[in-house]
């Protein structure tokens, strides 16, 4: 590894062209000085060393460690090795090479100067660069690699070249330039200027390129060029770069220094003119201000005591606090809200009934059972002497003024009104708040309620509340139990103020629009009131005294400018507007004033504007409902039944046909009927059978055609499949429809019915009635039948509404077929009519009846049928 004596008669000069070296400019020659013939090959990775240059190296291989120690011992200050640029800057260090195409060709021989031993690290040699040498070949490769060498003589050269003297020249004013910019640099300099002599060119390109931070290639580049004159042009050209980045880093540093500058003079003016201020009792202390602001808030409370406790505790720890504290913000926050809560603090109940019935009446047309239910709150409080707390929820079809009574209850109430959505609410601190420990943490929406409205008694309308969600952040349904419970809103919790709030004079008033999607428990805390659709009457009533005045005025029309007939409003709430809310119904006047007000604007017209039956078309549009029903007059085998939805009650027709001759009883269900209604079907065909079986019909002819259903094949549908339909109120009109079907026999024409059947015939109550009746005179239906047990109900309905049709109720399916194949139909117990037209003839069955002939035959049968 280390040579005894001069250079071997072996080393001569010859010429190599090798990756990186040209064959007529990289001379390797013999060297004048002492050369070892094989070295030990010692990888560096981040960049090369460069002749002239003192480095420590750091050795992590324990067996390299121990040889170079080993070395060092045994031959002092002649040991030598070689210093190669790995190609691979990412391998591991730790690893030794094994072979020399790991490393470049051409490195560095490196002068062991000194080897200093790191406890359980390896060793650090300090080793000073002697010169480049040029790998011939490899000596040995385990377990480190060791190679033999040739030194590589620069080619030769003028010192005295002008170009030479140029380059150097030019090397020198760079360096001078980013020495002043660069202090770590000059220090680097100085260093350097120690150990080499900067008159020579070739060692004045490997000082300046090693003081660079260019890249690995670039450097090694420079490294492996002999030629003089363009190594001193690659030096120049990566200080250029240097020079670049010293002089770009100089710019942000200035500029970031300049800011800094300015943001601390004018802190410290700042700082100076607060001195000043106060000196002169210009300017009080913020923090005493504040302090002194808090404690004149609290001393106006009235406060419970465990409220007044917690608020003296804190008062007293944000006095300790300084303002640069961040437990100093949090704490003015809490007590922000703390002071912002209205304890104790109540508006006067307005106790006026007959004021509070007129407010109502003046901005809300109809509505009757939740007006009722207001003044019998306010009647109460008369009685009382004070109005306590309550938690209403108004259920109904969208559009019918659940939300906007809110505003009109508080009005004639005299308390403050606050509304919020909980529909797809799904994070528990909404209502309960979120606790202090989080950032950016604040109460619940029933604290931000009380602090907005300023009392402890207002109206809380929580709106949508059948829409509450479910997420990770827990159930706000859940939540919802102790806000709308009597017996534990009096020291309701908020999670951020952590004192008990009493909600029990809060009035509650939520709205839904279907009571399924409200959990139980929940829903058995609110009252609920029924919120049912609008009759065409009322609806006629609420456009000319409300939606009409109100469209004029937002697209700023006169009402001397427009004229509206009853006839023409009567057909846009019949043909354009059947939902059971009045929403649709604004929509339309809206389009149909801005229409005129384009027509006033285009044609500058002066008078007034009017619109009739016979031009209604020309402002709206071609109806949406063109035709009362499907069915001008229902055919054998069809039937109108009643149905209800969130969105209020519509009309529904039952149809079937027979198909084809069947050995066996046959019936197939179409139009998205859901589980229920399925087996309604099952069970209404079996009540069918047993009907025509038992001669329900008394025509004589039971023996033939009880045999109908089991010999025919039948297909029972409900128009409108897209949409879902489900419940067992269908029951009677499935089971007539099949009977009809069998019998050949239409059913009383303007006839809608509703009921659950069970196999035995029995007619049970269903829900929805108010619903149902309204959308049977939507659809001009004269005669209605309901189950016996929702009497109640029909009793229930406004005078106004029971005047449109003639009812009939039903206990038994034996009721139902007098009244839907009768001609009279009979004035029993069970079956009763509540008007006198029940005996029109344009309405009635016909009387004909199959004949023999076809009663013999059921494929005759089948084909009439259809």
């Amino acid at each position: 590894v280390v040579g005894e004596g001069g250079p071997d008669e072996n080393e001569v000069m010859v010429t190599r062209n090798r990756s990186g070296l040209g064959a007529d400019s990289n001379v390797v020659a013999a060297d004048p000085n002492w050369v070892p013939k094989t070295v030990i090959a010692i990888p560096v990775f981040r960049r090369p060393i460069f002749p002239g240059i003192a480095t420590p190296i750091a050795l992590t291989n324990p067996e390299l460690c121990e040889a170079v120690t080993k070395l060092k011992n045994e031959h002092g200050a002649n040991l030598y090795v070689g210093l190669f640029l790995a190609k691979d800057p990412e391998a591991d260090e730790r690893r030794p090479i094994t072979s020399i195409d790991q490393i470049h060709e051409i490195g560095c021989l490196g002068h062991v100067v000194h080897v200093n031993g790191m406890h359980n690290m390896g060793i650090q040699l300090l080793v000073a660069g002697s010169g480049r040498v040029l790998i011939t070949g490899a000596a040995k490769r385990s377990p480190f690699l060791t190679v033999k060498i040739s030194r590589c003589l620069d080619k030769p050269f003028d010192p005295s070249d002008k170009i030479v003297k140029a380059y150097m020249g030019e090397i020198l004013a760079t360096v001078k330039q980013i020495v002043k910019l660069e202090h770590f640099f000059k220090e680097q300099l100085q260093t350097i200027l120690t150990q080499v002599n900067v008159q020579n060119p070739a060692h004045l390109a490997d000082i300046c390129t090693s003081m660079t931070t260019a890249d690995r290639a670039s450097l090694q580049s420079v490294l492996e060029t002999l030629d003089v004159q363009d190594r001193l042009a690659q030096a120049l050209r990566l200080l250029k770069i240097e020079l670049e980045q010293a002089e770009m880093q100089r710019t942000i540093h200035k500029q970031m220094e300049e800011h800094v500058s300015t943001i601390q003079r004018k802190h410290f003016l700042t700082e100076q003119l607060k001195i000043i201020k106060k000196e002169l009792g210009m300017e009080v202390d913020e923090k005493a201000e504040l302090t002194e602001t808090m404690n004149h808030k609290f001393s106006e409370l009235n406060a419970p005591p465990a409220a007044a406790k917690v608020i003296e505790e804190q008062l007293k720890k944000i006095s300790t606090l300084d303002p640069a504290s961040p437990d100093y913000n949090t704490t003015r926050s809490y007590l922000d809200w703390l002071l912002s809560i209205p304890w104790g603090k109540r508006s006067e109940d307005s106790l006026d009934v007959a004021e509070a019935r007129k407010i109502l009446d003046d901005e809300h047309h109809g509505m009757k059972d939740v007006k009722d239910r207001i003044l019998e709150f306010i009647a109460v409080g008369v009685l009382k002497g004070k109005v306590e707390g309550k938690i209403l929820c108004f259920n109904g079809p969208p559009g019918v003024g659940k939300t906007s009574i809110g505003k009109s209850i508080a009005a004639a109430l005299g308390r403050k009104f606050f509304r919020f959505s909980v529909g797809g609410m799904t994070d528990v601190s909404e209502i309960k708040g979120h606790r202090r420990t989080y950032v950016g943490a604040m109460p619940g929406k029933i604290i931000q309620a009380l602090k907005q409205a300023g009392t402890s008694n207002p109206l809380i309308m929580l709106d949508e509340i059948d829409k509450l969600g479910r997420g990770y952040q827990g159930d706000p349904a859940s939540a919802l139990l102790e806000v709308l419970d009597p017996s534990q809103n009096k020291d309701f919790l908020d999670h951020y103020i952590d004192v008990h709030v009493d909600l029990s004079q809060v009035l509650f008033i939520a709205t839904s629009n279907a009571l399924d999607t409200i959990p139980g428990p929940l829903r058995d805390r609110m009252e609920i009131i029924d919120v049912s659709g609008y009759t065409a009457a009322d609806k006629t009533e609420i456009a000319k005294k409300h939606l009409f005045p109100k469209a004029r005025e937002e697209v700023g029309l006169k009402a001397s400018q427009t004229a509206v007939s009853d006839a023409a409003l009567r057909v846009l709430i019949n043909k354009y507007c059947r939902e059971p809310g009045v929403r649709n119904l604004q929509k339309q006047i809206e389009k149909l004033l801005r229409k005129i007000a384009f027509q006033v604007v285009s044609t500058k017209k002066t008078t007034k504007v009017s619109v009739t039956e016979a031009n209604l078309e020309t402002f709206v549009g071609a109806p949406v409902f063109p035709k009362d029903r499907i069915y001008d007059s229902t055919p054998a085998g069809v039937v109108m039944g009643l149905a209800w939805t969130s969105m209020g009650g519509l009309t529904l027709y039952i149809e079937c046909v027979s198909v084809a001759p069947s050995e066996k009883a046959s019936l197939r269900c179409t139009g998205q009927m859901g589980d229920v209604m399925k087996e309604s079907t099952d069970i209404a065909f079996t009540v069918a059978r047993r009907a025509m079986a038992a001669n329900i019909t008394g025509n004589g002819k039971a023996d033939k055609k009880k045999s109908f259903f089991d010999l025919n094949q039948l297909h029972l549908h409900i128009p409108e499949g897209a949409t879902p339909k489900d419940g067992p109120s269908a029951g009677v009109t499935m089971t007539t429809a099949l009977i009809s079907i069998a019998t050949n026999k239409p059913v009383r024409q303007k006839l809608a019915m509703t009921g659950e059947v069970t196999v035995t015939g029995k007619v049970l109550p269903v829900g929805g009635i108010k619903e149902k009746v309204l959308a049977a005179q939507r659809a001009g239906v004269k005669y209605i039948l309901l189950p016996a047990d929702n009497r109640r109900d029909w009793d229930e309905l406004d005078e106004s509404v029971k005047d449109q049709a003639t009812v009939y109720f039903a206990s038994t399916y034996q009721d139902v077929y007098d009244v839907a194949f009768s001609k009279a139909p009979p004035k029993s117990a069970k079956a009763t009519a509540t008007s006198a037209e029940e005996g029109e003839k344009d309405d009635a069955p016909s009387e004909e009846t199959p004949s023999e002939e076809e009663g013999e035959n059921p494929e005759g049968d089948a084909k009439a049928g259809a």
